[in-house]
This record gives structure tokens, C-alpha cells and sequence, in this order.
């Protein structure tokens, strides 16, 4: 929970087994694997709590790999079975779902800092995003000279406008101006390039539904993806 560059694998339930506390899921696109090792491993959702939504999620103390698991329909699909660890906990914004962006579902962006505009088009990379930030991959350098994005530290405020942007669509879904503030900085991320998380530090509530529309719209069409793939 932790991580400077924690890692999303969206997936969809096969069955429960809440006598042993045990979730069967889909292999996600990237699938897990004998080899596959990590320091943390949850299972989170969304619920709608009154009205609010929050993200809550259970610790899985390690999985099992499934060759061929039967569904409904008697069709045999590759799973992983996951051992979670109750209670259920809300997930905090720092670990709120980050989603990874697609070939279909992208964002560009322009970052004002220190008078100066700077494209993601040349400058900086947007990685993923989530209502709570953005994860933006910045090279250490723009045509063999230090990239003046690398100079920003933590805690510092900048204004970056993002466009959202469905390919399958002729128009972008929305354009937003976001202020936020550097909460992390990942210098190790490459020998290339840096990682930095920014923090949302406020969002209208009419933009908020834009971006969290997005965020579902690129998740469904990735579930869709899979479950073509399983089927």
C-alpha cells in the first residue's frame, strides 16, 4: 500500500468461498504467473455507502493458480484462486484504484511551472490516474539537456490541464484544470526517467463526474476485453 508505484490488474469474480475465505478471479490481461512475487497483495471494489462511494478491500495472503477452472456454461477458463485475510477495510486515497492508461483511453496534458508550459507531448508522460492524482513518467532529459520537470520537489503546487480522450469518440470526454501538489517522487523509476505522483488538491464536483466516468468507461471496456479473452 506503500509502493511510490503500486500496480492495478483488473479482473472479475468467478466465485467465493467465504467458509475458507477464498476469491476466485479471472486471470487479469497481464495474468499472474508461478513466478509472479510481491511485497502486498489486496483485493479492492467500490461500493456506494449512502452517498458516498469508497473503495474498500481485503489483504490476500497469497494465490494459486488454476488451469482450468469450469464456469457456468461448463467452459474452462485459466483462474486464480486468492486466500483473503478479514476484516474489510476502507482504502485510503493514497491507494485508491489507479488506473493504467490504454492504447483507446488516453489523457494529455499541459503543466504550467515556473511561468512555463510544458506538453506531455515532448515533456512528460501521464502514466495513470485516478479522483485522487495523477502518475506522470518525466525523462531526466529533453534533447540531450537536463528537462527543467526534474527541478520540481515535493510538497511543491503546480496547475496541469488534462484532456481525456475515448479514441472510439470524435470529441474529448472532458477538459479538465486540476491544481495539485507533488506527493512523491520516484528518481529510480529508470535510468531514463523519473516517476511523479501529483496530488489532486481540489475537484469541482461536475469534473469530478467527468473524470470518474472516464475511469469506469476504461475499466468496463477492459473487462469486456477479458471477457472475450476467458470466454
Amino acid at each position: 500500500m506503500s509502493s511510490l508505484s503500486p500496480y492495478s490488474r483488473a479482473s472479475i469474480i468467478y466465485d467465493i468461498d467465504f467458509g475458507n475465505e477464498a476469491v476466485t478471479i479471472a486471470q487479469p490481461l497481464t495474468p499472474f504467473s508461478k513466478n509472479t512475487a510481491f511485497k502486498e497483495l489486496h483485493l479492492t471494489t467500490i461500493i456506494h455507502d449512502k452517498n458516498r462511494k469508497m473503495r474498500v478491500g481485503v489483504e490476500c495472503s497469497h494465490f494459486k493458480l488454476i488451469d482450468q477452472f469450469t464456469l457456468a456454461n461448463k467452459t474452462n477458463v485459466p483462474a486464480v484462486l486468492l486466500k483473503y485475510e478479514l476484516p474489510a477495510k476502507e482504502i485510503n486515497i493514497r491507494s485508491a484504484f489507479r488506473l493504467p492508461l490504454s492504447t483507446k483511453y488516453i489523457i494529455k496534458g499541459k503543466i504550467l511551472y515556473n511561468d512555463l508550459e510544458y506538453s506531455s507531448s515532448r515533456d512528460f508522460s501521464i502514466r495513470d490516474v485516478s479522483l485522487g492524482g495523477l502518475g506522470l513518467v518525466v525523462p531526466k532529459k529533453r534533447n540531450n539537456n537536463l528537462n527543467p520537470l526534474g527541478e520540481i520537489k515535493i510538497n511543491e503546487k503546480i496547475v496541469i490541464g488534462i484532456v481525456l480522450i475515448n479514441l472510439d469518440q470524435d470529441k474529448p470526454v472532458g477538459t479538465l484544470p486540476l491544481k495539485t501538489q507533488i506527493a512523491r517522487i520516484n528518481s529510480n523509476y529508470s535510468s531514463t526517467h523519473s516517476l511523479v505522483g501529483l496530488k489532486i488538491l481540489s475537484l469541482e464536483s461536475n469534473y469530478e463526474t467527468i473524470l470518474s466516468k472516464f475511469i469506469h468507461d476504461a475499466q468496463i471496456d477492459e473487462l469486456k476485453r477479458m471477457s472475450r479473452i476467458n470466454l
